[in-house]
């Protein structure tokens, strides 16, 4: 699912385009840039096999996003939450107290490639919990 990129700088896990299952990290504030403030999601990468993204040494590759900070319905990083916390924010909550509680939350990522090459999340949605099954012979009364 991956392969090694190689620049004058580093080499770095390539993530195709596809579907995966990511895990927040952490979320730290970054510098302001041209659009306002920033946040940096940093992220577990998982592909559709279960194998997590590494580096060639084995370790586990932390790749990382950035959004800006709204919260606003059509903003990224609210849209990203939503699906981390598998529901809709309630509109009075605050930016801090999201980001503490999305450490180890866990979302399907579709991710593809911009114009220079690099991966990005396109989409994000909630994983589906599987549901149990009931035995056949259990008494449902």
């Amino acid at each position: 699912m991956f392969k090694d990129v190689s620049n004058a700088t580093s080499e770095l896990p390539q993530i195709e385009s596809g579907t995966y299952t990511v895990t927040v990290l952490s979320i730290e504030d970054m510098e302001p840039g041209i659009y306002g403030e920033r946040m940096r999601w940093v992220f577990s990468v998982v592909d559709e096999d279960g194998d997590a993204i590494t580096w060639e040494d084995g370790t586990d590759y932390e790749w990382w996003q950035q959004t800006g900070v709204s919260l606003s319905p059509r903003a990224t990083a609210r849209k990203w939450a939503d699906a981390l916390y598998a529901k809709e924010l309630a509109a009075d909550t605050s930016g801090s107290e999201i980001a503490e509680g999305l450490v180890g939350k866990s979302a399907r990522a579709l991710i593809d490639h911009n114009e220079n090459g690099y991966p990005r999340i396109v989409a994000m949605t909630p994983i589906k919990k599987k549901k149990k099954k009931v035995a056949e012979d259990a008494d449902p009364f």
